[in-house]
């Protein structure tokens, strides 16, 4: 019997460049150290009340239930779809990638009669689409849309979707698992019914919680529902009860994860959330640039490019999963393959919360030029790298 299960684990400390998770910073793997107190503490209930307000900054709210469930981001997917959809409701999911195919799953397993908008993968949804299909189904109740598609490096523009939706009466329901931290967002201003994220992205912390935030609108549904929300765990108004001065016990929260994300937002404040989100920007930039240098093309359309991640194309004749192989082994680099229909076809690369830093985008471009050369792809050397300084520079101007 191989019996290594008895040594210490030897972790390899990899510079992740994928689609989640993204490195997290010294101070919060620190703060993961500190004692273990009850999840009924009276001390712990201050670090609850600190995450709370800090997570409505970055949410841009003034919503009372702004919490971090204890799960990943799918989580608070599902806990979105069960506690607002009963059996027979309609729900119109915008479909533009693989993780707008999981929230229609997840809705059509919520009971809801779903019905799927797509659009290509690497557009946004289409808004006259949109409108078409209300048009077309009487009584919506709720129309879901990701913010930053995850698997093709989409961001799609809500304000003027969310304003149509409500002309139809209909709730708005956003991922925004990639986007929040890394693009502007705005819970309250853009009038969002509710929204969820994930720990492990732009937010800096390890994966294992997902903020999620509900509106009033969204609320006063959770709060007439004629039928019990199918999850017991994802029941957000017990768990409201939990997040509120009445403390009344849900399930034990995973402490140390809660102390980790609230250095990690302590982080954000001291960034500041308008710096943060500028940083993304400009590494992104850089990145761009330099893949764009050495004839490498980017699937997103240039208007709608998502910062925290990019989509690259693998050109012909090369082995994408061996240059992801390559880049692990010989770099020490995590970069994301490609899902769904994309699969074989692009790298993901994520530069998201500590890991969007110019150091990365040279280590990876210059990883990538030598890797493709020996693969047979022409490549100048240097060429990627001498634009991603060119756009660093043009980008502070």
């Amino acid at each position: 019997m191989n019996q290594t299960y008895l040594e210490e684990f030897k972790n390899p400390e990899r510079i992740l460049l994928g689609a989640g998770p993204s490195s997290v910073h010294p101070r919060v793997l620190q703060a993961m150290t500190k004692p273990v107190i009850g999840h009924l503490d009276p001390d712990f209930f201050q670090v609850m009340d600190e995450v709370g307000e800090m997570l409505r900054n970055v949410f841009h709210t003034n919503n009372f239930m702004t919490a971090p469930l204890s799960s990943t981001g799918t989580g608070a997917m599902e806990a979105a779809c069960v506690n607002i959809l009963e059996d027979g409701d309609k729900v119109i999911i915008c479909r533009n990638g693989y993780f707008g195919d999981r929230l229609s799953d997840i809705a059509r397993r919520s009971g809801a009669e779903t019905i799927i908008l797509d659009a290509p993968w690497g557009k946004p949804i289409d808004i006259n689409a949109l409108e078409h299909e209300l048009k077309k189904h009487e009584n919506v109740k709720m129309v879901g849309v990701v913010h930053a598609e995850t698997s093709t490096g989409v961001l799609t523009p809500l304000t003027e979707i969310i304003e149509l939706v409500h002309s139809h009466n209909a709730l708005v329901l956003v991922d925004a698992v990639t986007s929040l931290g890394g693009h502007d967002f705005r819970m309250d201003d853009w009038d969002i019914d509710i929204a969820y994220s994930a720990s492990q992205k732009c937010l800096g912390s390890p994966p294992g919680l997902a903020p999620i935030t509900i509106g009033p609108r969204a609320e006063e549904v959770i709060n007439n529902r004629t039928s019990d929300v199918q999850s017991f765990y994802f029941n957000l108004k017990d768990l409201e009860t939990y997040w509120s001065q009445t403390r009344a016990y849900h399930h034990t929260s995973p402490i140390s994860m809660t102390y980790a994300l609230r250095e990690s937002l302590r982080m954000m404040m001291e960034e500041g959330l308008e710096n943060r989100i500028n940083r993304h920007a400009k590494v992104a930039s850089a990145l761009r640039a330099g893949v764009s240098a050495i004839g490498l093309d980017i699937l997103s359309d240039e208007e709608y490019r998502l910062n925290p991640l990019t989509p690259v194309c693998v050109p012909d004749g090369i082995d994408e999963a061996d240059v992801r192989r390559q880049l692990l082994q010989d770099y020490n680099i995590e970069v994301s393959g490609a899902l769904g229909e994309l699969r074989g076809k692009v790298w993901r690369v994520g530069l998201m919360g500590e890991s969007a830093r110019e150091t990365n985008v040279f280590a990876f471009l210059s990883a990538m030029e030598s890797i493709l050369s020996k693969s047979g792809y022409e490549v100048a050397y240097g060429a990627s790298l001498a634009a991603a300084q060119r756009a660093l520079i043009t980008f502070d101007e």
